[in-house]
């Protein structure tokens, strides 16, 4: 019964939309809050999510790129079936133009920030509720704004649905950890305590290389790692 329970659970999470996935990938996470075999079920939302595929997935990615002119101008090679997907976009093969060479372009599902808007609205509509019929209830002997709390998840949720976002962050880790294309070693941007730049973390971590002029705010492109 629990692991009849915990697929339904995912499959209606599925059927609700991105944001409603994304908090069952959040849920996932948390094994002190439901049983071993809802765990599971929720496991599946982190990238086996169904995706678009053939001639609609070229489509999303050629929008999200400004069109098909862009799109053939920055990739001669692209794999319409998704090698991953999750609650906000999927990943797709693809080959630079300029250089031949075989990245990973992760784009956002069609009309997110519009759904984003709608779910969001009516959630902010429940807390406010919350907050009217809750206004003696502590927890841990302080006062709740559920109406606060909300808005500083939704902010949140708003900065994963802009890549760039993501984007600059990866870029960031590579350089503060000396991670260049490759695997290869770069300067590192992070400092000692004596203002001395700390080495390259090449010989023990890899990140995917991040191609930041390719990247929008519905589009991500970085190195292929296999």
């Amino acid at each position: 019964l629990r692991t009849a329970g915990g697929a339904a659970f995912a499959e209606g999470l599925l059927r609700l939309g991105p944001l409603y996935i994304k908090i069952g990938q959040i849920l996932s996470c948390r094994e002190n809050l439901l049983p071993s075999e809802w765990i599971g079920a929720l496991e599946r939302l982190q990238d086996r999510v169904p995706a678009k595929s053939g001639e609609e997935a070229a489509e999303l990615a050629r929008s999200a790129f400004g069109g098909r002119e862009a799109f053939d101008r920055i990739f001669s090679d692209f794999d319409d079936t998704p090698v991953a997907a999750a609650s906000l976009g999927q990943v797709h093969v693809a080959v630079l133009r300029e250089t031949n060479t075989t990245v990973c372009v992760k784009v956002q599902r069609p009309r997110l920030r519009d759904i984003y808007d709608r779910d969001l609205a009516l959630m902010r509509k429940i807390a406010t509720k919350v907050d009217k019929f809750s206004k003696l209830a502590r927890v841990g002997g302080v006062q709740q704004s559920w109406s606060k709390i909300f808005g500083d998840a939704a902010d949140i949720l708003y900065r994963e649905i802009d890549y760039r976002d993501e984007a600059d962050n990866a870029v960031r880790f590579a350089a503060d950890f000396g991670l260049g294309i490759g695997g290869s070693e770069a300067p590192s941007s992070a400092t000692d305590r004596t203002g001395q730049p700390l080495p390259s973390a090449a010989p023990w971590l890899r990140t995917p290389y991040v191609y930041r002029d390719l990247c929008s705010e519905r589009a991500l492109v970085m190195e292929y790692v296999p």
